[in-house]
């Protein structure tokens, strides 16, 4: 176990196991908004892709140690949060129903369908070279 998380905290399959966990939450947030769409009074909900991942990747100017199991983490992300769901501002009720634009949704879910197959090609894609590396197979 001590192994596989050194060889895979070495690569950026942390990340991309960000990515699709992000893209994952989009997706049932999206989901959710479009089997909503008829709903009186639903309010819609978002996952903020791009703050998340950018916690995730940007260094913190500041990193604090933690002694004591009490301590807040100081500058780092929270390990074990995951992205957040968040209703937005409400914005213009255009149906008389609720703030749903089926449109909009149908074009995020589409966008977010993209970044996840994106996620998952480039995950396989390096399993892929670590295979053919532990097996002593020439990458290319």
């Amino acid at each position: 176990m001590l192994v596989r998380n050194l060889v895979f905290n070495k690569t950026n399959v942390p990340l991309l196991n960000k990515v699709l966990n992000v893209s994952s939450a989009r997706h049932r947030a999206i989901s959710n908004n479009i089997a909503n769409a008829n709903t009186v009074n639903y309010a819609r909900k978002e996952v903020n892709f791009a703050d998340y991942l950018r916690a995730q990747v940007n260094k913190p100017p500041v990193v604090g140690r933690k002694t004591d199991g009490r301590h807040m983490p100081v500058g780092l992300p929270d390990p074990v949060a995951g992205p957040r769901v968040y209703e937005p501002d409400p914005g213009p009720n255009t149906t008389g129903i609720n703030n749903v634009d089926i449109d909009q949704e149908m074009a995020d879910l589409a966008e977010n369908h993209l970044l996840y197959n994106i996620g998952s090609h480039l995950v396989s894609q390096k399993f892929r070279g670590l295979r053919k590396a532990i097996s002593g197979q020439i990458t290319g």
